[in-house]
């Protein structure tokens, strides 16, 4: 029976969470990637942030692969799935931001993970010397439907929490955003970009009990992994943002955490089908934004370099901030290729931010720091090309 309060039924929600249970292996090309990713904003005193943690398992077609310093095996394009559990090794790896210092490899450790349809959950646990088992899951809860629960057991701590969206519009419910197969690649993306989460973390700052606001993706992405831009923030009263910009730039090829000497090299690219969108709080439209742009700005002080991001569509809604961090994490992955003679390169770059100089007006309604009050977000910057 449909419920009233739902954006879709129960049963279609429920057919999109159980495909979080798979990496559609009959897609699968030598150069896939799939990873399970979470990005969680406690709440704070005056909204959400600077806070931020961030929870992932990630692997990638191939014999030998490195993914951030550890070497381990590939994806087994021909490996078993006989019994209905999808075997592989991946990575886990997590930080946690305090607002101040980032604690990287909160959790960090790879392993042989199992992905099961029929137990509607993803395991990866390391056991190392000394009774001590690192890593992370993720599952479908068992007494709330239509929710992930997921453990985190790491080097620097560990998390138990819950996670579920309110399923009465687009973005709180999970959804197939992408699903292309081609004979030369495709990806297959479920994103659920509004979620609830609640639960217990033990953090090098102490031990608490956290809520707030997080995003969940699972992506099977069956094409070379490519640079691109990626925009998640929030607002004090919960309103949304995001953009997601695809480009090619002169950093295709370059290796490691670093920039070009200045801006018209650094900010010289193309964006490929750039898009954005807005999101008010609770059941709303999404409000599409077809024009997009995220540029970096190198020179300011600090070592990171701020972001000055600007959307727009034709019905005369804008956005319009930069992004200062405040924060960063790294993470790379490498596969050698032509018997080890070439080894291809991916760089992965997470900022945590907050919004200065913000304007804008979507639906009519003006969009400042004196309207909306101050935004934080997280924001993907990646370079290079995993052939």
């Amino acid at each position: 029976m449909p419920n009233p309060n739902f954006y879709k039924t129960v049963a279609d929600h429920q057919r999109v969470v159980d495909l979080i249970w798979s990496q559609m292996p009959h897609m699968q090309k030598r150069t896939s990637s799939s990873w399970w990713f979470f990005i969680l904003f406690p709440r704070e005193t005056e909204g959400y942030g600077p806070r931020q943690l961030m929870f992932a398992i990630a692997t990638r077609a191939g014999q030998q692969i490195r993914i951030h310093g550890d070497w381990l095996p590939g994806l087994d394009l021909n490996r078993s799935l006989d019994d209905g559990a999808d075997r592989f090794s991946a990575m886990v790896n997590g930080w946690y931001c305090d607002g101040r210092q980032v604690h990287e490899d909160f959790v960090k450790g790879t392993a042989v993970s199992t992905l099961s349809t029929a137990a509607k959950a993803i395991r990866c646990w390391s056991h190392r010397p000394g009774d001590t088992t690192i890593g992370m899951e993720i599952c479908e809860s068992a007494t709330q439907p239509l929710a992930l629960e997921t453990r985190v057991v790491g080097q620097k701590g560990a998390a138990h929490f819950t996670a579920w969206g309110d399923l009465d519009c687009l973005h709180s419910s999970p959804e197939v955003s992408i699903d292309v197969d081609t004979a030369v690649g495709g990806v297959h993306f479920i994103a659920w970009r509004r979620m609830n989460f609640h639960g217990e973390f033990d953090l090098p700052t102490g031990r608490e009990t956290l809520s707030g606001i997080g995003y969940f993706q699972r992506v099977c992405l069956n094409v070379p992994t490519f640079p691109w831009k990626w925009i998640w923030a929030v607002f004090p009263d919960g309103s949304l943002f995001s953009a997601y910009v695809p480009y090619v730039g002169l950093n295709l090829l370059r290796r490691g955490y670093h920039f070009f000497a200045d801006n018209r090299k650094e900010q010289t690219a193309v964006s490929l089908f750039p898009a954005a969108f807005w999101d008010w709080p609770g059941p709303s439209e999404q409000i599409r934004f077809n024009q997009a742009r995220v540029t970096p700005i190198l020179g300011q002080k600090g070592e990171h370099p701020r972001f000055d991001v600007q959307v727009g569509n034709k019905q005369g809604d804008y956005v319009s901030f930069q992004a200062v961090p405040y924060g960063h994490a790294n993470l790379d992955i490498d596969r050698p290729t032509l018997g080890g003679w070439l080894r291809m390169h991916w760089n992965y770059n997470e900022f945590m931010f907050r919004m200065e100089g913000l304007n804008g007006r979507v639906n009519g309604r003006p969009i400042t720091f004196a309207t909306m009050g101050l935004g934080f977000g997280s924001l993907e910057y990646t370079w290079g090309l995993g052939l």
